[in-house]
C-alpha cells in the first residue's frame, strides 16, 4: 500500500514494523498500559479554573504538568483522566513513583 500526499509518495508498507523505532514505544509497552490502567479508579483531586476566554482548564496538582483543557467543565474532567493515564504511563515508563492523591483534599475544586 501506498500513499500520495503533494506528489510525495509514501510507502507505507516500509514504515510497518519499523513504526516502534519511530515512535520510541517501551520494550514492556503491554506492561506499562496494564500498570496504568490500574489507576484508572483512583480519584485524584481536581481543580477546575475558568480562563478568559471561556474554556476550562482541569488539572491534578498530584501529578504535575497534568492538565487540559474543555469547553465545559465536564469535558475539561472527562479529558482529564485519559491525560493521567497517559501521565502515569510516561511516569512509569521513566521509572517515577507515582505520587498518592492529597488525602482530605475535595475530589473537584473550582476557582
Amino acid at each position: 500500500m501506498s500513499a500520495v500526499m503533494n506528489s510525495v509518495k509514501i510507502n507505507t508498507d516500509a514504515l510497518e514494523g519499523e513504526l516502534d523505532r519511530f515512535l520510541d514505544i517501551p520494550a514492556n509497552h503491554s506492561e506499562l498500559i496494564r500498570r496504568s490502567e490500574a489507576y484508572r479508579d483512583v480519584k485524584y483531586p481536581v481543580v477546575l479554573t475558568r480562563l478568559a476566554d471561556g474554556e476550562w482548564l482541569a488539572e491534578h496538582k498530584d501529578l504535575p504538568g497534568c492538565k487540559i483543557h474543555g469547553s465545559t467543565p465536564e469535558e475539561a474532567m472527562i479529558r482529564l483522566e485519559e491525560v493521567k493515564l497517559s501521565w502515569i504511563y510516561a511516569a512509569l515508563a521513566e521509572g517515577r513513583k507515582i505520587p498518592k492523591p492529597t488525602p482530605g483534599v475535595p475530589v473537584v475544586k473550582i476557582i
